[in-house]
């Protein structure tokens, strides 16, 4: 079976992927923080970084981490 090697045009790679522990050191929040972040932005509360789902995984873009850390000053 031949192996998919095309990326979609606009499609994250996925070494550029965080995971949340990752993203809590990049910004210095804890995990739990972060984990309460997405609750409100689910409600409709904009707080903390923007993250995307893989299945039930979360994983945050490095652009994204970086641009919020910016914003910040850590």
């Amino acid at each position: 079976m031949p192996e998919h090697t095309e990326r979609a045009e606009g499609a994250t790679p996925l070494n550029d992927l965080l995971t949340v522990r990752e993203a809590a050191a990049a910004t210095g929040h804890t995990v739990e923080t972060l984990n309460q972040y997405r609750a409100l932005r689910n409600k409709g509360i904009g707080a903390g970084p923007d993250f995307v789902k893989v299945g039930r995984a979360v994983f945050y873009t490095r652009a994204t981490i970086e641009a919020y850390a910016a914003r910040r000053g850590v």
